[in-house]
């Protein structure tokens, strides 16, 4: 509630889903994570599943309690491959309004030369090291997904995810206002 709160007071900010699958077509919501600010960030478990899980909050109501901003389409919303998360969400019945920002296609439009995955791109423009997809879900044979991610490193991932989008616009905006 505190971070709905907030997420509506600052009028803008960046997002991501955390999803059972990367086919954004199957993919259900496992998790959101919000970000307001650099260094404030948030994940909501909603769907992890494994022995030992803690207690998490429904995913209905929590998806029906943030329905309203994201639906909000005055509220600004800062996304990496917003395409995918709209897709999502609307696996889950909601519809994304307000997507101003991707960080992916200012990229693109910034050095369509250069690769426009995360990781790639807080590493040229932030100098950050990312936690890496296959560090939390695992290679090959061996992957799980997330949903069997434990809820302190998912946080820690995804918290991170919201906040290097929201960097990365803020590092991708004023040169993509250059461009003609």
């Amino acid at each position: 509630d505190e971070w709905l709160t907030r997420l509506r007071a600052a009028g803008r900010f960046a997002f991501d889903t955390e999803t059972s699958s990367l086919d954004a077509h199957q993919a259900e919501i496992v998790g959101l994570s919000f970000a307001i600010e650099t260094g404030q960030a948030a994940y909501v478990p909603l769907a992890h599943r494994y022995p030992g899980v803690p207690e998490q909050l429904d995913r209905v109501a929590a998806l029906a309690a943030i329905r309203p901003l994201l639906e909000d389409a005055a509220l600004t919303k800062i996304g990496q491959h917003g395409k995918y998360d709209m897709h999502v969400l609307a696996n889950h019945g909601l519809r994304l309004e307000g997507i101003t920002h991707d960080t992916l296609l200012e990229s693109y439009v910034v050095e369509s030369d250069k690769s426009h995955d995360m990781d790639s791109m807080a590493l040229r423009h932030l100098g950050i090291a990312t936690i890496k997809y296959d560090e939390v879900t695992g290679k090959g044979a061996g992957r799980i997904g997330f949903d069997q991610v434990d809820i302190e490193r998912a946080a820690e991932y995804a918290a991170e995810d919201a906040d290097i989008t929201l960097r990365l616009h803020g590092a991708l905006s004023p040169r993509l206002a250059e461009e003609p």
